[in-house]
């Protein structure tokens, strides 16, 4: 897509060049603007931009809405005892949320407060580099975020694997002979895990120079329909299928380590594991043909540039981390694990996953659940489980008492999200760091909202770790904040600051510190390099630029504090207008391993602990009188923020439920008609859109829907595109074990006419 918005209204407006800051894909956009009415005359792909040509999608367009949404709040508000709302000042807001959660972690202890932290914040530098500084403020082990809702089980399986679960496996898409792709929908998603601007591109050229590209998914999704194959497989069955084609691997001795043997554990471990797991055990439990299961795996085995590549379907399922962990082992198995044309690693200019000090093990269960028992994984806590901790009649004395949810609008993202806005009420003290009276917000007690994109520069910190090519960029703003409106950062800064008594000079010095010491320790790229001298270099103004900084020259592309050097820093950044190419992909193994002892654990305990709840499951995942629901991306949405913007609101219904036509004529419901969907934790009524693209036995809701609730202040969105919520249907109580990470995908239903 190549289109614009509507035309300039005078030929003089200003020209800012900025990346796009809505997904991974970080398209370079031009952005005519009218400084003085400070406004958004058009936005247009950047033909410049080596990485996306002058491409971009329908959500650059959110930069415009979101800035000039009316419904967006720009002054701190207070809710009455009424039910209405007042605005208040910033120093008397930041106050009562300081002296009200102190109050409630001083009466019954810092597990009292919980955090909740929403998906927004990986799209801004500023709310990134300074969250974890803020979680650390509350000493609170319920910290709860939307990674358990969407790619924590990757997570837990790259940390027990590499020692680092941010450092993100991601295919070599543009030098790959064969792509599998499974569990995702890159040419709707731009590419999750898989940066790529215009994916579609990418994708079809793969089978333009000769190259393949299968599908492996319940529905022949748009990216299956440009690809050379596509076989439906059952929801949440991936790991049987992964671990077949590992059993196949060994049978037909088709193991190929290569330079890995020299680092890795337990292949002997994997291939007994795999063994009771044939094409011929799970096809019925996946819906495929072994024979496909075994041409699969072979193909794969025997493309020297091969990429197999999984992605949120693979892990908000019932085995979410082994299929997650099995997507890596069969990669590393056949050669294609950090190699040219393969699975790689990216490597930041911010130096996140340069070598250096090794990681401790991960921790789990440092705490847990009141209601449940269940452990706390790597910080995080299932993000279904906030209802429960909060009420009274299943925490008691231990309940959650005060929550504060930064850019997060649960109620729609977790599970049984009815439960938890009723949960709220119990609640003595809640605040949301947010722009909008959402679904969640309409129940705190006060809202501190930020600046939005168009008022913030931007660096794409997390899309960096997370892209098909390195690249290095600044965005900046494109207008001058609001007078009187925080950033999202300066929020954080001052509430940690007032809660401990602190000024916001200390806060940020102690992070900064904390950095310092990273980036000088032993073995890092800065090792010996003074304090004195570092600070020297990044200047004294508190915020995420001098961080940023300070990241940018220690990193590998940096001049690491020598001025005899070339090398990045912000500066040399802000003068470029425009992404800095810092090469393709190239090998980083076993250099950037992280684990404790510099190896490979091919089959971690953790990990493959939970291979016995595989097994005794398979009987139940055979069944063919199985009706399970799944969830799907669209390209005019991201998660539940954008549907308040009018030029993605257009259209026809996109909440739909798409089923098949054999599922549809068995139960009587017309495409157009409403079909009533039931799970044990609730029941939504949907339209329902029959297709041949979906598999018989599945049935598809998107998420992120439902901005129906009475107290939500969202015009568009409720007037537009309300729909119904997919998480409604999500049951808070199954989960997948070693990540707690809830099941969104596979989910049993029950559907009739309504």
């Amino acid at each position: 897509m190549t289109a614009s918005s509507e035309a300039p209204s005078k030929a003089e407006n200003d020209l800012v060049l900025r990346s796009c800051p809505i997904c991974e894909a970080s398209c370079g956009l031009r952005i005519y603007v009218d400084k003085e009415a400070k406004s958004i005359e058009r936005i247009e792909g950047d033909p410049d931009d080596f990485r996306s040509r002058g491409y971009l999608c329908p959500k650059a367009y959110a930069i415009k809405g979101v800035y000039e949404d009316p419904d967006r709040l720009h002054r701190p508000i207070r809710k009455l005892d009424d039910g209405t709302w007042e605005e208040l000042g910033w120093d008397e807001a930041l106050d009562l949320a300081a002296d009200k959660l102190r109050a409630i972690q001083e009466a019954h202890g810092t597990h009292a407060v919980g955090l909740f932290v929403g998906e927004p914040t990986g799209h801004d530098v500023g709310a990134l580099l300074y969250t974890t500084h803020f979680i650390m403020t509350f000493q609170t082990p319920r910290m709860f975020s939307s990674a358990t809702m969407d790619q924590f089980p990757k997570q837990v399986s790259l940390t027990r694997m590499i020692g680092d679960g941010e450092m993100y496996v991601i295919p070599d898409i543009h030098r790959t002979d064969l792509f599998i792709c499974m569990g995702g929908n890159p040419l709707a998603s731009q590419g999750s895990l898989m940066g790529t601007p215009n994916a579609k591109k990418a994708i079809r050229a793969v089978s333009e120079r000769g190259g393949r590209v299968v599908v492996i998914d319940p529905r022949k999704s748009e990216t299956a329909d440009i690809a050379n194959d596509h076989y439906f497989i059952k929801p949440g069955s991936d790991a049987y299928f992964l671990a077949a084609m590992c059993q196949v691997i060994f049978e037909e001795d088709l193991v190929a380590l290569g330079r890995f043997a020299e680092f890795t554990d337990g292949v002997s471990e994997v291939k007994e594991f795999v063994a009771p797991f044939t094409p011929e055990v799970v096809a019925a439990a996946t819906g495929m043909d072994a024979d496909v299961i075994r041409e699969l795996a072979r193909a794969y085995a025997t493309t020297p540039r091969a990429a197999l590549y999984g992605r949120i379907g693979t892990c908000t399922q019932e085995f979410g981390t082994l299929a997650s962990w099995l997507l890596d082992v069969v990669a590393i198995l056949t050669g294609h694990f950090d190699e040219v044309g393969c699975m790689m690693f990216p490597r930041p200019a911010t130096g996140d996953t340069e070598p250096g000090r090794q990681n401790p093990e991960m921790p789990v269960g440092l705490w847990k659940t009141i209601a449940r028992q269940l452990p706390l994984v790597d910080g995080q806590l299932p993000a279904g489980t906030m209802a429960e901790e909060i009420e009274e009649a299943q925490a008691g004395d231990q309940r959650m008492r005060g929550l504060v949810t930064v850019a997060a609008n649960p109620v729609l993202s977790a599970p049984n999200g009815n439960r938890l806005a009723a949960a709220t009420n119990e609640l003595d003290f809640m605040v949301s760091v947010d722009i909008y009276l959402n679904e969640t917000t309409s129940n705190a007690d006060l809202i501190l909202p930020t600046r939005v994109h168009a008022e913030r520069g931007n660096y794409d910190l997390v899309y960096t770790r997370t892209s098909s090519h390195n690249f290095a960029r600044y965005s900046p703003p494109i207008f001058e904040p609001e007078a009187g409106l925080l950033d999202h950062w300066q929020v954080l800064l001052e509430l940690a600051a007032r809660i401990n008594g602190k000024t916001i000079e200390e806060v940020d010095a102690e992070a900064l510190d904390a950095l310092i010491d990273k980036v000088t320790a032993p073995g890092a790229l800065c090792e010996g390099v003074s304090r004195e001298t570092i600070l020297a270099a990044i200047g004294d103004e508190i915020g995420p630029f001098r961080i940023l900084d300070l990241q940018l020259r220690s990193g590998p592309y940096g001049d690491h504090f020598d001025p005899s050097k070339e090398g990045l820093s912000l500066a040399k950044l802000m003068e470029v207008e425009g992404p800095v190419d810092l090469g393709p992909l190239k090998p980083r193994l076993p250099e950037a391993l992280k684990t404790t002892n510099g190896r490979l654990p091919l089959a971690h305990p953790y990990i493959t602990a939970d291979i016995p709840r595989l097994h005794a499951a398979l009987k139940e995942r055979s069944r063919a009188d199985r009706m399970v629901l799944i969830g799907r991306r669209q390209v005019r949405n991201m998660n539940s923020w954008l549907h308040n913007v009018p030029v993605l609101a257009k259209g026809k219904s996109r909440c739909t439920l798409l089923m098949s036509p054999v599922d549809a004529l068995r139960l009587g419901i017309e495409n157009g008609g409403k079909a009533r969907v039931r799970s044990r934790s609730g029941e939504v009524i949907a339209e329902a859109q029959v297709s041949s693209e979906m598999m018989p036995g599945v049935v598809s809701l998107p998420h992120g829907f439902g901005h129906t609730r009475l107290g939500s202040q969202l015009g568009v969105a409720a007037t537009k595109q309300p729909g119904v919520n997919a998480n409604q249907l999500t049951d808070e109580m199954p989960l997948d074990v070693p990540s707690g990470t809830h099941i969104a995908n596979g989910i049993p239903v029950e559907i009739e006419a309504a």
